[in-house]
């Protein structure tokens, strides 16, 4: 039975989607067409290897979850738990048996008997697992081509958004630009993160709202 690589983008960006993917695929294949870490790949080199990897993959499929289903979930669940949820669907629906992922919890071992038990297959949880398992670093490349595309959507309404992460000093002027215009960004801002709470007590202590 073919073996799975499941990763994520966009975990920690204040604005836009964060999307889960999930691969199988012979490693050799995967390898040869330019697979690994997404971070590593410049953004024409990922649009190239995703085209390849949707030929040349077993099975390839992916799951959005929007800043409005974030919000609202994270009122009662943690990132981490919203996300062992989303991966194990994939898993479960998958047509394979051992499944690599990279983990989204601190301990690898304790997220590898969680999703092996909610799914009832073998999962094997590893940091940078991008960068050891080639069916785990073509799902890295899927979910972040499909994250730019949905960055993309969000541009073509709001204008220069940057890269929605905090990091990022044009997201954080699109942020207090928005606060300060009263422009509606509910369905693309985290309201749960630091950086939007921060931004919005920065602006009140500034007199500017």
């Amino acid at each position: 039975m073919q073996s799975c690589g499941v990763d994520e983008a966009g975990k920690g960006p204040v604005l836009g989607p964060m999307i889960i993917a999930i691969v199988s695929g012979d490693e050799d294949t995967l390898r040869s067409i330019g697979a690994k870490d997404s971070k590593a790949l410049s953004h024409p080199s990922r649009l190239r290897i995703f085209e390849l990897i949707k030929k040349e993959a077993g099975y390839v499929q992916w799951v959005k979850i929007t800043s409005s289903e974030l919000n609202m979930e994270m009122e009662g669940a943690t990132l981490n738990k919203i996300e062992e949820g989303r991966v194990s669907d994939l898993i479960k629906n998958s047509p394979c048996g051992k499944i690599y992922v990279d983990s989204f919890d601190v301990n690898e071992e304790r997220l590898s008997k969680l999703l092996s038990g909610m799914t009832d297959k073998e999962v094997i949880c590893r940091h940078k697992a991008d960068s050891h398992f080639y069916t785990v670093s073509a799902a890295s490349i899927v979910a972040k081509v499909i994250r730019e595309r949905e960055m993309d959507v969000i541009r073509n309404k709001y204008g220069n958004v940057g890269s929605g992460y905090p990091s990022d000093p044009v997201t954080i002027k699109f942020l207090e630009d928005s606060i300060r215009n009263g422009t509606d960004i509910g369905d693309i801002v985290r309201t749960h993160w630091k950086t939007y709470s921060n931004v919005l007590n920065s602006m009140r202590q500034k007199h500017l709202l």
